[in-house]
């Protein structure tokens, strides 16, 4: 296609070149023969018949130059170089692809195509996977950002017919098909590029509430702040989201550790340019489901992180994005009036804390937590201790695509009793279609729990699977 306009165009300019040659041609005869006139004067009908005459002789030469032209273009761009046409019209039309979107990137573009509306964006805070729709300020001062997360799942429980201990639990088989998460949420900035809020409306098991509402302020990459209702920076898996998890639940002793949310203000950052990060926040303690503190007893928390290969993504438990080189983090957090499964703890003086390593590498995502807690009543009573851990590993058999999973867990709510510990068996497979966008899970577990009075074996298998937009 390039090298067919070619011809025309060069066709028109040499064109366009010789009449105009032939013209000053033309005009310096006409001119010379004014002169001449002075001595041999020859009538009007005469002098125009010459002039006519000198004009078609102009033309009739242009016509041979123009034959012969189309004669060489025609030789040239001749079938028996298809490869060379098919290149010139690429590469032609890559450059042209190039220019439109250069001139697309302007915003005096973008304000054109927008008809004076804000412009379309990609603006995402805080996680660039969670978003469908984005809208900002021609300054970028102002941008509002749009996304929903929905999980659909089926489980499939294994009851232990032997169990019968003190709370006389059935052991009936259940089937069960619901929505296990539905999250609609947005945010963005707001007065300057450094302000942003957030706001996640959650519609699980069909009671809608408010999950997280908060605004944080981030001048510098080593200092910013975080104030609202949000997660509490204690432990690693309670961070990671929920639409990225190995598996599809958190393990028991996450669930048994992890502070949930709360009211709060978090003090933040990742200096030395990722390499550690801390938090050291304040929050309510009155746990998720309370507004007020009942005995005036706040909740601090303080962590710190250590990534010797910089920034390390610890709210994603995957490896989906197939890390090229090995990255690894290493953390410790400590909690002074823990709650304890979201409850607070009235009356009584709690510290629970957190070790944690996790490495990414090529597909492979390994991730393993320690926690303990002491829970010592200001009146009489005895202290608990209670400590539990996960680990888990994550590979993909094809990277991007399939993934396999497996998690041992431990949980010893009281370390003076004995034989009350948990356990958990859970082997996975993932296949992710988006990435986490849309993604099917499914795993089988084993769940041990000795309440005191009998063990329980419970086998459980659940299929699930997850959309954003």
């Amino acid at each position: 296609m390039f090298v067919k306009w070619r011809k025309y165009i060069l066709l028109f300019v040499m064109t366009f070149c010789s009449v105009y040659a032939d013209s000053m041609l033309l005009q310096d005869a006409i001119a010379q023969q004014t002169e001449q006139q002075g001595v041999t004067p020859r009538s009007d009908v005469e002098d125009l018949k010459w002039q006519l005459q000198l004009m078609e002789d102009a033309i009739a030469k242009q016509q041979e130059q123009m034959q012969a032209i189309r004669d060489r273009l025609d030789a040239v761009s001749a079938p028996a170089q298809p490869v060379a046409e098919d290149y010139h019209s690429a590469v032609a039309k890559e450059e042209i692809k190039h220019a439109i979107e250069d001139y697309l990137s302007t915003d005096e573009a973008r304000g054109k195509m927008g008809l004076g509306l804000p412009v379309v964006t990609g603006i995402y805070t805080p996680d660039d996977e969670k978003y469908a729709l984005g809208f900002k300020s021609k300054d970028d001062k102002y941008s509002l950002n749009l996304g929903a997360r929905m999980q659909f799942r089926y489980t499939f429980k294994d009851n232990d017919p032997d169990y019968d201990g003190e709370h006389h639990e059935s052991v009936v088989d259940t089937n069960n098909l619901d929505v296990r998460r539905a999250r609609v949420y947005f945010g963005g900035n707001i007065y300057s590029e450094l302000v942003h809020y957030y706001v996640e409306l959650d519609g699980d098991s069909f009671n809608v509430g408010v999950r997280d509402f908060y605004i944080y302020v981030t001048p510098l990459e080593e200092l910013n702040a975080k104030i609202g209702y949000f997660k509490v920076p204690f432990n690693r898996q309670r961070m990671a989201s929920s639409a990225k998890l190995l598996l599809q639940d958190r393990s028991i002793a996450s669930e048994a550790f992890d502070q949930d949310r709360d009211y709060g203000i978090d003090i933040y950052g990742k200096p030395f340019e990722g390499h550690i990060e801390y938090h050291a926040s304040v929050f309510q303690g009155a746990g998720e489901k309370a507004n007020e503190n009942t005995d005036n007893e706040l909740m601090y928390i303080l962590s710190l992180r250590y990534n010797p290969f910089g920034k390390y993504d610890y709210y994603d438990e995957t490896d989906v994005k197939y890390t090229d080189t090995l990255k690894a983090t290493v953390g410790a957090s400590a909690v002074f009036n823990a709650k304890d499964r979201d409850e607070k703890l009235k009356n009584t003086d709690s510290i629970a804390g957190v070790f944690d390593f996790g490495v990414k590498y090529k597909g492979i995502s390994w991730n393993s937590e320690y926690f303990v807690r002491t829970e010592d009543p200001e009146s009489d009573g005895d202290t608990i201790n209670s400590d539990g851990f996960y680990t888990q590993l994550g590979y993909f058999v094809l990277p991007k695509k399939l993934e396999v999973a497996t998690r041992y867990s431990q949980l010893d709510p009281n370390n003076d009793i004995s034989n009350d510990f948990q356990e958990e068996y859970t082997i996975g497979v993932n296949y992710y279609f988006r990435a986490h966008r849309s993604k099917i899970q499914s795993d089988i577990g084993h769940y041990v729990n000795n309440d005191g009075v009998d063990g329980k074996d419970d086998n459980r298998i659940r299929l699930q699977y997850q959309i954003i937009f």
